[in-house]
């Protein structure tokens, strides 16, 4: 499956962002890389001198003169990039390896090199997602950018901040009068189970990219700015490349047929025209530019900008620890289980999860809009999980509270051979009384759920099922 978003036209610096998830189906090639790879930038930030020679005498047989196309992969370490990277592209990049930016000329296409961005753990360093972002954003032509398999499609952490520091450079690129560039971003979504048919959704990771689209700030003269006029996007499902070999090879093959230069992702309309004996000397370029994060004209949205970040961090980290306890809710209430105390346990993970989400935006100041907004998409998603987790768990109730009712009607019979009007009714209250305990103990105030038609619906229920009884032969 893929989606098209599109790109604007222009930028001196030409960019594509590339997402994948591999599916399964193809057949892999052998690939036999050619080149070891280059440590671009070492694990201290520092660019290699040896970096501008590297590139010239790897890249000789440019079918376009000397201009390279130049991919770049990102995303959390550990995850899988590095070895789909060298199955598409006949690379030997190392997963293991220390954190820097390495590079590699592509063995399966002469006009393709590799940047393989390695973050590191160290807090405050210059090798974050954000920063190496940003040199891949002004730096290739296309992005691939690697995330995990969710089932609601909503990007990670990482993702988030890797598509907000892309964003931003676009954005500021545009602002200095280079015109608008058309970019590709292909997402390959990791960890994939091939014979799952509950796949991640491309509309779901679609509106989730277009959502931090929107909540980035945007430079005088580019507020109308939309995602569709700068990026072209497609998706792939890749399969874990540890749990299921097979598929990830073959997947990976399939994105390979589909990376060609002839007719395929990587077009003419999204190189940078970076030519191979300059490429050195603007990697450095761009690099010491990311790593000062200095005053670039945007002075006036840069806290804008971080709170869009720090907002969108916020929302997705809130949202995912609270995602899975009510997935764990979930399976218990599929099995017809109700969850005990629900009420309680409910108010506080909503509470402590909007605690969570306040505590991570506190720094953008109070009044903020980005966090505002952010902050009420989180109430919206709760408040619609917790709803329906509610009303299922009413459901179960409803047929608890009907199961009691005919095992004390039907033991009343057993023991008196009969039953009169008034056991019936008493019976009827008693129950009732039960099912209105127990849907107290399910109530979340924060809700503000209407209880009438739920208490009106079970005692009409009751009242014709003790008229029915009642009037029963047998």
């Amino acid at each position: 499956p893929s989606f098209l978003i599109t790109t604007m036209p222009g930028s001196r610096l030409r960019t594509l962002l590339a997402v994948a998830v591999v599916g399964a189906g193809g057949v892999l090639l052998a690939v036999d890389a050619k080149k070891e790879p280059h440590q671009m930038v070492d694990s201290k930030a520092r660019l290699s001198s040896a970096t501008a020679g590297y590139v010239s005498e790897s890249m000789t047989k440019l079918s376009d003169g000397r201009q390279l196309q130049v991919v770049a992969s990102l995303g959390p370490r550990r995850l899988g990039k590095s070895a789909l990277i060298n199955q598409v592209f006949g690379t030997k990049f190392d997963d293991e390896a220390e954190p820097g930016v390495w590079i590699c000329p592509s063995s399966a296409n002469k006009d393709v090199l590799c940047v393989n961005p390695l973050a590191g753990d160290a807090a405050g360093g210059d090798l974050t997602h954000k920063k190496l972002a940003t040199l891949c954003a002004s730096l290739a032509d296309v992005l691939v950018v690697n995330t995990w398999h969710s089932s609601s499609g909503r990007p990670t952490t990482a993702t988030v901040e890797t598509l907000t520091a892309l964003f931003a450079e676009q954005l500021r690129q545009a602002s200095d009068g280079g015109g608008v560039q058309r970019s590709l971003v292909l997402f390959a979504v990791h960890g994939v189970d091939p014979e799952d048919g509950e796949q991640s959704s491309p509309a779901a990771l679609q509106a989730q990219v277009e959502a931090i689209w929107a909540g980035m700030p945007k430079p005088a003269g580019l507020e109308g700015a939309r995602l569709e006029d700068y990026y072209d996007f497609e998706y792939a499902p890749v399969p874990h490349y540890r749990a299921s070999a097979a598929a990830f090879k073959d997947a990976a093959a399939q994105l390979r047929a589909r990376m060609r230069s002839d007719g395929g992702l990587i077009k003419a309309d999204y190189t940078k025209a970076i030519d191979a004996e300059n490429f050195g000397v603007l990697a450095e370029q761009i690099w010491n530019d990311a790593r000062s994060d200095s005053d670039d004209g945007l002075a006036v949205t840069r806290d804008q900008m971080r709170a869009c970040f720090v907002a969108s961090r916020a929302l997705f980290d809130a949202t995912d620890k609270f995602d899975r306890q009510v997935a764990r809710w979930s399976a218990a209430v599929a099995k017809k289980r109700t969850v005990p105390a629900f009420g309680r346990a409910g108010k506080e993970l909503y509470a402590g999860t909007l605690a969570a989400f306040d505590a991570a935006t506190a720094a953008c100041g109070p009044g903020d809009k980005v966090v505002a907004a952010q902050r009420s998409k989180l109430v919206a998603h709760m408040k619609g999980d917790l709803s329906r987790l509610f009303n299922d768990q009413v459901r179960i109730l409803h047929a608890e509270t009907m199961t009691r009712l005919r095992e004390v009607l039907l033991l009343t019979v057993a023991r008196q051979g009969s039953i009169q009007d008034w056991q019936v009714a008493n019976t009827q209250t008693s129950v009732e009384r039960y099912f209105t305990q127990r849907l107290a103990e399910l109530v979340i105030p924060e809700l503000a759920l209407n209880l009438v038609p739920v208490k009106a619906e079970l005692s009409q229920r009751l009242a014709q099922f003790g008229a029915r009884f009642a009037s029963s032969a047998t």
